[in-house]
Order: structure tokens, then sequence, then C-alpha cells
């Protein structure tokens, strides 16, 4: 568990579903865009009779935003021609054109939006960025033949069901902005959410059928918020057989399930085959073939694994993130050692770029954890991670976030575990918060015995009261029971 104190969280989440600097608003219409130049397809109407019945548009405008240019056009593409006879077109801007991943946007338009004096007039002057922050995508709208904003966000959550409610002509303003509140709020604060958050999540769910962030929010809080394991089960396969027509959402809800439940029995299983299709469907997605080869990964897929890595090895490194994920992915291997040289080449590109140097230090103790059993290396990233870290809470918080925090979760579970045992060398001053903290940390390093003592542990000493801390020792003793016979 975390406690609230007077220290800036290390991990920022970078999931946001609508940038809070958007200027757009759902419902509102935004001024006539006027591109630089149209690089691709014929010029589009805006809110006028000869405007399409529905266009998405979808900026890459911004500091960093083309490697996601390149990745989500296989998606994007995908809906372009499963609707282009119902009168949607996508448009996809870019800052200067020709713009590497064209290739991939078959049937759509692109243009040039240099100068970003769109980008600027939808989305305000600090749309590319600033004050040190990683620059992300901006979110992409949807708009109506009158110019109306129908949908803001990720194209895994809800985009084509937003797409598909323009065209039907059906009103789901209302509902819609509940979904886009929902999903900002959650990602931003998943780890203080409770089994309380299933009954709104279900409620985006069935705004949104297709909506992969909050399928995967929600499969979270029904295994690991309320832990019911058959509810969870259920849900698992009613999501893989909504997404299957649907890459991206689907991936974004595989890796959330995989990411904050990666030990739950069948489950890497079941998604390594829904996945595999997806998987042929998005080639130049790096995050849809993460997904999949997070998937294989816990599956124990060993062959398919290497294969897989090979493929990725060269497209990961376009930004740190995907060069992260993946070094954190071949580290959960069950034979992580032969994937050390991938790992590390890739740790070595993330330094070069523009990346976060504490998660960047959480990814070489997982690989040299996992891939090369170097106990002095862990010990001198421990250290050198911990040099300005004087408060015990803020290494408990440091912990608790890297489990919970959706940017972070499931990613650096063996750092987390090396926090916790910082922590339990003075065990005899322990609150009862950091029991709880470093049960979570065993629970996921798989040492399910030490968790349930730890979690004991952190009942007796204060947290009786607590229900999530009750449910969490539940989970754990789960875990620990032998298989039956």
């Amino acid at each position: 568990m975390r406690v609230i104190a007077t220290v800036l969280r290390p991990f920022a989440v970078l999931l946001a579903a609508v940038p809070a600097l958007a200027q757009l608003e759902l419902g509102g219409v935004p001024a006539e865009p006027r591109w630089s130049a149209w690089v691709q397809g014929d010029p589009v109407a805006f809110a006028a009779e000869a405007a399409p019945k529905c266009t998405v548009y979808a900026f890459y405008t911004r500091t960093g935003g083309l490697p996601a240019f390149a990745q989500q056009g296989d998606y994007l593409a995908l809906l372009q021609r499963r609707f282009a006879e119902r009168g949607l077109v996508v448009v996809a801007a870019v800052p200067a054109a020709p713009t590497a991943g064209q290739t991939a946007w078959q049937g759509c338009r692109i243009v040039c939006d240099e100068g970003q004096a769109v980008t600027r007039s939808w989305f305000g002057d600090d749309a590319d960025g600033g004050h040190g922050v990683v620059a992300l995508p901006l979110p992409i709208g949807v708009v109506d033949r009158r110019g109306v904003v129908r949908f803001l966000g990720t194209p895994a959550a809800g985009l084509v069901d937003a797409i598909e409610a323009v065209l039907d002509g059906r009103d789901t303003l209302p509902a819609e902005r509940t979904a886009a509140a929902l999903r900002v709020d959650l990602v931003a604060g998943f780890d203080d959410s409770t089994a309380a958050a299933a009954e709104p999540l279900a409620e985006v769910v069935q705004h949104a059928s297709r909506d992969g962030l909050a399928r995967g929010l929600l499969y979270l809080v029904l295994a690991t918020k309320k832990n019911d394991g058959p509810a969870a089960a259920k849900f698992l396969q009613e999501s893989l057989a909504a997404l299957a027509d649907e890459p991206l959402p689907l991936a974004a809800f595989a890796d959330l399930a995989l990411r904050g439940d990666p030990r739950r029995a069948g489950l890497a299983g079941f998604v390594r085959d829904a996945l595999k299709p997806a998987a042929a469907a998005a080639p130049a997605d790096t995050f849809v073939q993460l997904a999949w080869l997070r998937a294989l990964v816990l599956a124990g897929d060993d062959r398919e694994v290497g294969r897989q890595s090979m493929k990725l090895r060269k497209a990961v490194t376009a930004t740190a993130a995907d060069c992260l994920d993946f070094a954190s992915i071949l580290a959960q291997a069950g034979n992580a050692p032969v994937h050390r040289d991938l790992a590390s080449m890739a740790l070595d590109k993330a330094a070069a770029l523009a990346v976060d140097l504490r998660q960047l230090a959480a990814a070489r103790y997982v690989v040299a954890a996992r891939c090369a059993n170097d106990v002095e290396t862990q010990k001198r990233l421990l250290d050198e991670y911990l040099k300005d870290t004087e408060m015990r809470v803020s290494l408990n918080n440091d912990c608790w976030y890297l489990m919970t925090e959706l940017a972070t979760m499931g990613r650096y579970d063996a750092f987390a575990a090396g926090l916790a045992e910082r922590m339990l060398e003075q065990k005899d001053g322990m609150d009862y918060f950091e029991f709880d903290t470093a049960a979570l940390a065993m629970f996921l390093c798989g040492r399910f015995g030490e968790a349930v003592t730890l979690q004991e542990t952190a009942l007796e000493k204060g947290g009786k009261d607590n229900p999530e801390y009750r449910e969490r020792l539940d989970r754990y003793k789960a875990a620990a029971a032998p298989a039956p016979r």
C-alpha cells in the first residue's frame, strides 16, 4: 500500500486518454482546419453539406508523435476500409511530408500541418508539449458532418464504437462524456481505485463494447480488486470475443490483463491464441507486436518468443518506451538468459533517447537479475537509485507505485522486490502498510509463502479493518495452495 506523503511520484502515467491541454470539447465544433498541403488523397470538406458523414482526425504533429503515425496506420486503415462505403474518412495529420510509415495508411487521407497551425488552433499553444514532459500523440477526434466532436481519445479506447454511432446517426454524447472522464480518471489513479470501480466500468463497456482500455481496466478490477476469479474468467472470454476483429483494442486489453494479472492460470494461453491473428493484421504496430510477445513469454512459448524478438529488435528502437518494454518482457521469459544481448541492446538504445532515468534503472535491474543473475550489478543499481531517498516512506511509495500504476505495472516487478527487500532489512521498524507493499512484491515474483506471511503481518499490525488487505491475503493464499490432485 502507498502512503500519502509530500514526495513526487517518480513514475508519471503516460496513458492519459485525453491530454489536459486539449481545447476541443465533446459536443463542440472546432475552427475549420486549414492544412498546409494534402499529402495523400483529395481534400475533405469540414462542417458542410459536402463533408463526410463521419471524419476521424488523427494528429501526429507533436514532437514524438511520428512513431505512433507509423504504428497506428495498420488499424486506422483497417477502419477506413471497413466503413468507407458508409461514409467514413480518416485523416492523419503530420508535421511534414514525405513521412516514414505512410504506406500503412492506404485509403486514408494524409495532410501536412506545417508550423502546427491547425494543431495549435485545436489543441492550444502548448500542443507541442513542454516543461520537460514526454510528448505523446494528441487525442484522435471524431466529428460528424456538422463538425461536432463526437469522440476524443485513443484508437484503443472506444474509437470504433464512436465511428459506428456517428454513421448510424445515434446521439451518444452524454454517455461518451461520462466514459471519457472515467477513462482519464482511472488511468491516472488506477492504483487508488477499489472494487467499486467495476460498476461504472461496466457501464462504459456497455456504451462502447470494443473499448479495449475499459475492458482491460474492468478485468483487472474483477481479478485483483474484487478478487473474483470466476467473474474475471467469464469477462476474459467475453472480451476476447468482442475484440476479435479489433487488433489495437485487443492488444490494449491484453497488455493490461497480462501486466496486471500475469500469474492467473490459463490467462496467457487464451490471450496468446486470441492475439495471433491481431499480430498478423497489424505488422507495423509495435504496441500490438509487444503485447503478442508478452503473451508468448507468459505462455512459455519459447520458440515463438525467439522468432518474435528477432523480428522486433529493430522496430522497438523508435522510442525509449518500446525499448524498455521489449527488455522487460524478454527478462520475464523462462529462458531469460538467452535474451540477455537483445535486452541489453534495447536498454542501451533507450539510454540514448528521451527516457525516464528511474524506469531505465529499474529495467537494467530486471535484466541484471533475470538475464544475467548479476548480484553485484543489482546491488549497485539499487544503491544508485536510493542514494537520494532518505525517508523509508519514499522507498515504500516507489515500490508500491512501480507495481500498481498503469505505466509501470507488470514491467519491473523484480526491481520492486529488490526495493521491498531493502525495506525488510529494517523489519522491526516497518509499519503495517509497508508489510502490505512488501507482500505484494513477493507475490508478483512468485514467492507466495512469503507474501502470505507478510500480508498476515500487515493485517495484525493495523490493516485488519481494510477489506483490500483481506482480499489480497486471500489471493496470496490461493496462489500458495497446492494444486488439487
